[in-house]
C-alpha cells in the first residue's frame, strides 16, 4: 500500500491502481475504467473531458470554474458550484494503426494527481457520484414501468430503498428516476 497526502488528507491506496505516465491500454474505455477505479479509491468524481483526433482528457469533475454572471444574465437558481479549479487529470495519447484510421491503443501522456479539494471518504458517498453509477437496463425498465403505472415517486423510492436495505444503498437517486 502507498500513502498519499492530498489536500491535507491521507489516502492509502494499492500501488497497482495508481496511474503512471507511459501506461498503455487497449482503448479509451479501458483507460477510463482504470482511472475510474483509482478515482473511486481516492474519493473524487471523474469526467470524460476534451477529445481530439490524437488525444483524450480524463479530469476530476471539480475542474474549471463557474461562469461569471452579469446584470444582463441574472442567476435563476441559488445553487452553489462544486467546481474548485482542480487541475487533476490525465491526457491519453491515441496510437493509430499504419493507415491512421483505427486506434490500436492509448498511452498516458500527461498526468496530474494533485487535487485542491477534499475527497469523499464513505463508500455510500462515492457510489452516488455520477461517474460511479451503473444503470442496469432491466432495473431502469422496472422503475420506468412503476412510473408508467402512476406510482408516486416517493413510493417508488421507498420500495427501492427497502429492496436494497436502506436509502444509502440505492444505485439511483430520486433525480435519476425523475430524469427517466
Amino acid at each position: 500500500m502507498i500513502q498519499f497526502i492530498f489536500f491535507a488528507q491521507e489516502v492509502t491506496i494499492d500501488p497497482r491502481l495508481v496511474p503512471k505516465v507511459g501506461m498503455t491500454f487497449s482503448g479509451v474505455d479501458e483507460a477510463y475504467k482504470f482511472y475510474s477505479r483509482y478515482a473511486y479509491e481516492v474519493g473524487f468524481p471523474l469526467k470524460k473531458y476534451r477529445e481530439r483526433k490524437n488525444c483524450k482528457w480524463l479530469n476530476c469533475s471539480m475542474e474549471g470554474k463557474r461562469s461569471v454572471r452579469g446584470i444582463s444574465n441574472p442567476k435563476v437558481r441559488s445553487t452553489s458550484s462544486k467546481r474548485t479549479q482542480c487541475k487533476a487529470g490525465m491526457k491519453l495519447k491515441k496510437i493509430y494503426d499504419d493507415a491512421k484510421e483505427t486506434v490500436i491503443s492509448v498511452r498516458i501522456d500527461l498526468l496530474h494527481l494533485d487535487h485542491n479539494h477534499e475527497f469523499f471518504k464513505k463508500d455510500t458517498e462515492k457510489n452516488q457520484l455520477q461517474c460511479n453509477k451503473t444503470h442496469d437496463p432491466e432495473y431502469m425498465e422496472f422503475i420506468s414501468s412503476m412510473q408508467e403505472s402512476r406510482i408516486p415517486q416517493h413510493c417508488i423510492m421507498d420500495y427501492v430503498s427497502e429492496m436494497h436495505g436502506g436509502p444509502e444503498s440505492v444505485p439511483v437517486t430520486a433525480q435519476d428516476m425523475y430524469n427517466l
